[in-house]
């Protein structure tokens, strides 16, 4: 089975290590192919970046799916196209950022969210309403996400921040926090962490082997029409 995951930038940097850490994780028999947009923003931090990289997403997962793919995941907490990627294609759709607060909600209460720049914060919060407590950013744009240890920092100022706001579970609100010494910071501040790779692996995974799409009540099939 084919499991594809589209990172929806026009930038290549992190597909290897996505495909590395995917492949860590997913199970035996499953097959992980990871692209990105050969157009769109370099990266995504507002709705105005989610908006321009929607079209091209759309596009890719319909031909993935003609590819034989079996499930996709929309690589990015803002999930551009996800809700018309669910009513165009007829295999499961996973979006990083309901997998990611899914997963969360199994596991605690009172969910924070580290996102990006202070200004992708509101677009998380509209989006997600009641569904978490806090979201918050580390104020480092995605592109120098390449100073890990810089981000690390970062990331374990942002969790201590959130405890001392009465969270109990956190979700990395960004696909390209990777490479985190995640482990180390839950035994150190006895707190689960979500990282929204692993949790929207596991789940479309999971949807693949048992049959399951999203339901066509929900999402129907768009109807046929010309697109001029």
């Amino acid at each position: 089975m084919i499991l594809d995951i589209i990172v929806p930038v026009s930038t290549d940097i992190w597909n290897k290590e996505v495909e590395l850490e995917a492949e860590k994780i997913k199970s035996p028999g499953i097959q992980v192919r990871v692209t990105s947009l050969t157009k769109g923003p370099v990266s995504i931090e507002s709705e105005y970046d989610e908006a321009f990289a929607s079209p091209c997403v759309i596009s890719q997962a319909e031909e993935l799916e003609m590819n034989g793919s079996n499930g996709v995941v929309i690589y990015c907490f803002g999930e551009p196209g996800l809700h018309a990627c669910k009513e165009k294609l007829s295999v499961p759709v996973v979006g990083l950022r309901e997998a990611a607060v899914s997963m969360a909600k199994i596991l605690g209460d009172r969910i924070g969210v580290i996102s990006t720049i202070k200004s992708a914060v509101p677009r998380h919060v509209r989006a997600l309403k009641h569904e978490v407590h806090k979201v918050v950013a580390v104020d480092m744009p995605v592109l120098d996400f390449v100073n890990v240890r810089e981000l690390e920092k970062r990331i374990e100022m942002k969790i201590q921040e959130l405890i001392n706001y009465g969270c109990d579970v956190i979700v990395l609100g960004c696909g390209s926090m990777l490479n985190i010494d995640i482990k180390r910071m839950q035994n150190e501040y006895g707190i689960p962490i979500v990282i929204p790779l692993d949790a929207a692996v596991a789940v479309c995974e999971y949807l693949m082997k048992n049959n399951l799409k999203q339901s066509k009540l929900t999402y129907p099939f768009p109807p046929v029409k010309e697109i001029k």
